[in-house]
Formats: C-alpha cells, sequence, structure tokens
C-alpha cells in the first residue's frame, strides 16, 4: 500500500503484457528522457541461424551521446528462464546479424519518416545530418536491452547477469491506484533511466557558514567517490567488448587505467569509449564490485553517491 498525504494508493497489477506496455509507452520520455523516441515496432531480431525473438519496441536517444534501446515489457508472473531469460537470450543473438541491423535501420527510418512530428523532432536534434545515415551509425553500436518490468526480483538480475551481455537496464514501473478510484486516479514509481540536469541557484545574500553540498549529474568524478569512500583507489573495474572482456583500476586522483596496456583516463566514459572505438557513457558500460560483494555498474555507484545526504 502506498500512503500520500492520507490518502490509499493500492498496487495495480496489470492483467495481461499488452496493457501493461500501453501504461509503459505513456510514460516513455519519463523513462528514457525527453531526448528520446519510443517506437512501437515488432521488427524480428533474427540471428544467422534463423532463431530470433520480436521485441516490444525500440528507443532512440539522441543528444551528446546517441544510444539505442531494444525494449521488452514483461510481468513478473511470466517464467523467468522459460520466458524471460529466453527471449533475452534470442535478443543477443539476433543483434549479432548485420543483416538484423540493417532491417532495424530501415524500419525505423520508415517509422519516422512517415510521421511528420517524430521526424521534425529527429530533425532538430541531429541538425542536417542524413536521418539515414544517423541511424545506420547508431545502429552498429552495441545496444541497451532494457528490461520494464512491473516487479524486480534478485533472482531475475542473477539470471541477467549470466547472459554476460554488458548492457542490461532492469526498471522496475509499479502502479499503484487510489482506492475506490481504479485507474481514474494513480501514481506511477520507477527509478528513470536518464540524468536529470540540476538547476543551481546561487544564494540572494552572503552565508557565514560553510555548507558543503554533493555533485549531481554530469559533474560527478570517480574522484568524488573516492572521497566519499564508495569506490576504493585501485578497485578493479571491467566491461565487455566484442565478446572480450577488459579490465581497469581505479588510480587515486580518480583516472581510469587499462590494463595491462596502462594506458590512463581522465574519466570511465574516456576509457570506455577508446576501447569500443565510439563515444561511450562510462559509468553505464564499467562494471565492479559493491562493498557487498555484489557485482554492480559504475552508475549504481553514483547513484548511491547522490542519493546519499552531504556529510
Amino acid at each position: 500500500m502506498l500512503l500520500i498525504d492520507g490518502v490509499r494508493y493500492e498496487e495495480w497489477i496489470p492483467q495481461t503484457e499488452d496493457e501493461f506496455e500501453q501504461v509503459v509507452k505513456e510514460h516513455a520520455q519519463e523513462i528514457f528522457g525527453k531526448q528520446s523516441i519510443y517506437l512501437d515496432r515488432k521488427q524480428k531480431l533474427k540471428s544467422l541461424s534463423g532463431v530470433g525473438s520480436i521485441p516490444d519496441g525500440y528507443v532512440i536517444v539522441f543528444g551528446d551521446s546517441p544510444q539505442w534501446h531494444i525494449v521488452e515489457v514483461e510481468l513478473s508472473s511470466h517464467s523467468l528462464h522459460d520466458h524471460i531469460v529466453s527471449q533475452v537470450g534470442r535478443f543477443i543473438s539476433g543483434i549479432e546479424n548485420q543483416s538484423t541491423k540493417n532491417s532495424i535501420v530501415n524500419a525505423i527510418y520508415d517509422e519516422l519518416t512517415k510521421d511528420a512530428c517524430l521526424k521534425l523532432r529527429l530533425r532538430k536534434a541531429i541538425g542536417p545530418v542524413d536521418i539515414h545515415k544517423f541511424l545506420a551509425d547508431l545502429i552498429s553500436k552495441q545496444p541497451i536491452l532494457t528490461i520494464i518490468i512491473e516487479k524486480e526480483t534478485g533472482e531475475l538480475r542473477e539470471a541477467l547477469n549470466r547472459l554476460r551481455y554488458p548492457q542490461i537496464d532492469v526498471v522496475e514501473f509499479r502502479t499503484f491506484t487510489r482506492e475506490k478510484e481504479g485507474l481514474a486516479v494513480h501514481a506511477h514509481l520507477f527509478e528513470p533511466l536518464f540524468q536529470a540536469p540540476t538547476e543551481i541557484i546561487p544564494p540572494t545574500k552572503p552565508k557565514r557558514e560553510i555548507i558543503t553540498t554533493r555533485k549531481v549529474g554530469g559533474r560527478l568524478t570517480v574522484k568524488d567517490l573516492i572521497d566519499a569512500n564508495i569506490i576504493k583507489v585501485g578497485q578493479a573495474i571491467y566491461g565487455w567488448h566484442e565478446g572480450k572482456r577488459y579490465e581497469g583500476k581505479v588510480l587515486n586522483k580518480g583516472e581510469i587505467v587499462v590494463t595491462p596496456t596502462g594506458e590512463v583516463f581522465d574519466s570511465p566514459s574516456g576509457a570506455a569509449s577508446h576501447i569500443r572505438h565510439y563515444q561511450e557513457d562510462g559509468w553505464r558500460w564499467w562494471h565492479t564490485k559493491h562493498e557487498n560483494g555484489k557485482e554492480c555498474k559504475l552508475d549504481e555507484l553514483r547513484k548511491e553517491y547522490e542519493s546519499n545526504p552531504s556529510p
């Protein structure tokens, strides 16, 4: 139960995947950010051997670091291994097929160009670049597999980690309805996949006391996490590219050294982009071990830092 200002809200459980998918689509920009386009295009991902599956949709995120998502909307009532993990495994096999990537580019291009509003939004975002070329360059990158589910479990996360695909996001999207009102009055609870910019308002008059604040959003550095004792100097990090595991370590000033080459980079994204040969969000690509021993992304440690009060 959720209690808001004394009013009771009860958790709503969708009866079908289609019903849940409609709710997710309505809030796609809240999940993926305003610089995103959700495409409800059922384009099959098919491997060279013919094995494949059809995701629920695709998301294009433009901006400074464009990325694309393959989206699967799921219910926790579905069989974990026989349905959810098996489905994701088929996606992973299918996206290795260049012919499949070409089909996705053409399908998304068709969807965008037949919708004047979507085409205008993308045109404003990418400028004079040819839309088809932009899509071809984007789809050549490794996608993020995003599973949106109404209830996440530790078992699901562990099962997905065993697939050893470097970029799988799980969004737990819960819905609560006002008591006796049903879906007419509701609230959603979820963690968005984008970092909203934070507006800094200067003080209106000088303050004598010293106020310590934490950095948020893109200004955050690995050094900040070291100072907060969330990441240790020498902590190992790792990621996968084209089936190969790459490793690195955190240096005392927050730089990343890639082993065994010894190349040093100022940020996780700099190191990840060097390895992957295109602009990559290193916070989401690099993995490490949390102090509790569980595998996590650097981005999860960043969120932990931002959620804690200032010392």
